[in-house]
C-alpha cells in the first residue's frame, strides 16, 4: 500500500497565524491556487490513486475536492478520525495571545508536541487513537491489492500519522515540515516480519513546477 499523505492548502487560520486546532477555517484563495497546483502537478505525471479519504474540516474537504477533480482521481471519502488535534482553549490564538492566556504552553517540553489535555483538548493517547484506527482502517481496506490511496488531513495530525507509520516503536517527537499542500509518498512493504513504511517523497508545493523541469511520473510513482 501507498499512501499520498497532502495537508490542506492556506486557511484563513493560517493567513491569521492563528492556533486552529478542531475549529474549522476555510481556505483563503491563495490555499485554493496551492490545492489546483498540486491536483495539476499530479495530472501532469499521470498519478492514480485507488481511493481518497479527507478530514471532515472544510479546509481539508475543500482542498482534497480540488486536488482530485484537478487531477481526475476518485471522490474523496470523509473520516472523522483524521480531523485536526483539538487544542481546547487554545485554539483561534495566535502566538502573542497564548503567550498572554497561557504562558505555561510554550515553555513546555518539545515531546509534548500534540497533547493538548492540560488545555481541555486532545491527549497524546486520544490522537495515537485515531491514529492507530485509521492505519488498521487502511490496511484492512487496501493492504493486500497494494492500493495507492491519498489522504489529505492536517499538519498535527500527519505529524503523529507518519511517525507511526515508519517508526517501531513509535517516538514522541519527530520534526518533519508541513507546509500547506505538502505531499508526501510514503510506501507500506513487509520488511522482515514487519509492515512498515518508508517515506519515498516529501515535496512542497513551492517546488511542483513544469513536467520539463522535475522528474518524471515513473521516478515519482514507480
Amino acid at each position: 500500500m501507498d499512501i499520498l499523505l497532502v495537508r490542506h492548502g492556506e486557511s484563513e487560520g493560517n493567513r491569521d497565524q492563528k492556533l486552529q486546532g478542531s475549529s474549522d477555517k476555510p481556505l483563503t484563495d491563495k490555499g485554493r491556487g496551492q490545492a489546483k497546483r498540486l491536483g495539476a502537478w499530479l495530472a501532469a505525471r499521470g498519478a492514480r490513486v485507488d481511493a481518497a479519504y479527507c478530514s471532515p474540516l472544510s479546509r481539508a474537504k475543500e482542498t482534497a475536492a480540488i486536488i482530485t477533480e484537478t487531477a481526475g482521481l476518485p471522490e474523496p471519502t470523509v473520516l472523522a478520525d483524521v480531523a485536526e488535534i483539538h487544542a481546547g482553549s487554545l485554539e483561534d490564538m495566535t502566538r502573542d495571545e497564548i503567550v498572554d492566556a497561557h504562558p505555561e504552553f510554550l515553555g513546555r517540553r518539545l515531546s509534548s508536541l500534540g497533547d493538548f489535555s492540560d488545555f481541555g483538548g486532545e491527549s497524546h493517547a486520544d490522537v495515537m487513537a485515531r491514529v492507530d484506527r485509521t492505519i488498521e482502517r487502511f490496511t484492512e481496506a487496501h493492504r493486500h491489492d497494494r492500493h495507492r490511496v491519498l489522504l489529505v488531513a492536517h499538519g498535527g495530525f500527519n505529524f503523529h500519522f507518519t511517525k507511526a507509520l515508519l517508526c517501531d516503536p513509535v517516538p514522541r517527537l519527530s520534526m518533519v515540515r508541513w507546509g500547506n499542500c505538502t505531499a508526501t509518498l510514503i510506501r507500506l512493504r513487509e520488511r522482515r516480519g514487519h509492515y512498515i513504511g518508508e517515506l519515498t517523497w516529501h515535496v512542497p508545493v513551492e517546488l511542483m513546477t513544469t513536467p520539463e523541469t522535475i522528474a518524471t511520473e515513473d521516478a515519482l510513482f514507480r
